[in-house]
């Protein structure tokens, strides 16, 4: 695939493939381009990247996962990026159907190769989703659960995405978000309690890779980092 490489990542005792960006750089200029030069964190695709806190809360669900394995679940992530987090879904829940959403169409491709190289193809697909407007009919109250990693780079994450994965999810639905305590957290975590019940809150220590964006987080001095994973349940209505 033009303008991409493949790093692999160790996940279930085996090293994965997962095919990312191959120059930041470079696509972050034909996107400027694209968007005629507005570039906001709103609009910023991140997410051809591969951040830790994904990998973090992969490898924590293989063990402390909410679900029984065989649970044919319907899962959906939130801010999918290049689909990492799903097919990793779809190889704990052999049962389950992923739909990755992504407010970047482009993204697509990326979900959609990874899902060939995991051979989940069959179980995860791309679906393109804007928090800001209201949930597409099809998926109201269809998911019993929703994840997202590292989904608040802008201050309307706060605003939009709690109410979204709200009306995504079933009553007994679940929420899970993996999150590397930014600034915005503490202000993201008031409003996610407003929507939800927080029942879990764990911290997990993540060492920096030297692939994907830790390239350039190791360049900077950053050998470590703390990620919190939250799991919130709907409030009775």
């Amino acid at each position: 695939m033009q303008g991409s490489k493949l790093i692999h990542i160790e996940f279930m005792a085996e090293k994965r493939p997962i095919r990312v960006v191959d120059s930041f750089d470079q696509f972050l200029d034909e996107f400027a381009v694209e968007v005629g030069g507005q570039l906001t964190d709103e609009r910023c695709p991140f997410g051809v990247l591969l951040w830790p806190s994904a990998r973090i809360v992969a490898r924590w669900l293989v063990n402390e996962a909410p679900y029984d394995r065989e649970a044919p679940l319907t899962i959906m992530e939130l801010g999918c990026g290049v689909g990492f987090l799903s097919c990793a879904l779809a190889l704990i829940f052999p049962r389950a159907t992923i739909v990755a959403c992504d407010y970047e169409t482009q993204l697509g491709r990326y979900v959609k190769a990874n899902a060939e190289l995991w051979g989940v193809s069959d179980r995860v697909r791309f679906q393109a989703i804007d928090w800001r407007q209201p949930v597409p009919e099809e998926y109201r109250g269809r998911a019993d659960w929703v994840l997202g990693a590292d989904v608040f780079y802008d201050d309307s994450h706060l605003k939009h995405l709690p109410p979204f994965a709200r009306d995504l999810l079933k009553a007994d639905g679940l929420l899970t978000l993996a999150d590397p305590k930014r600034f915005r957290f503490g202000t993201a975590l008031d409003i996610l309690k407003q929507h939800f019940i927080l029942k879990r809150w764990v911290e997990e220590d993540c060492d920096i890779e030297k692939e994907g964006i830790e390239d350039f987080m190791v360049n900077s001095g950053v050998l470590k980092t703390k990620v919190s994973i939250l799991e919130f349940a709907q409030k009775p209505s």
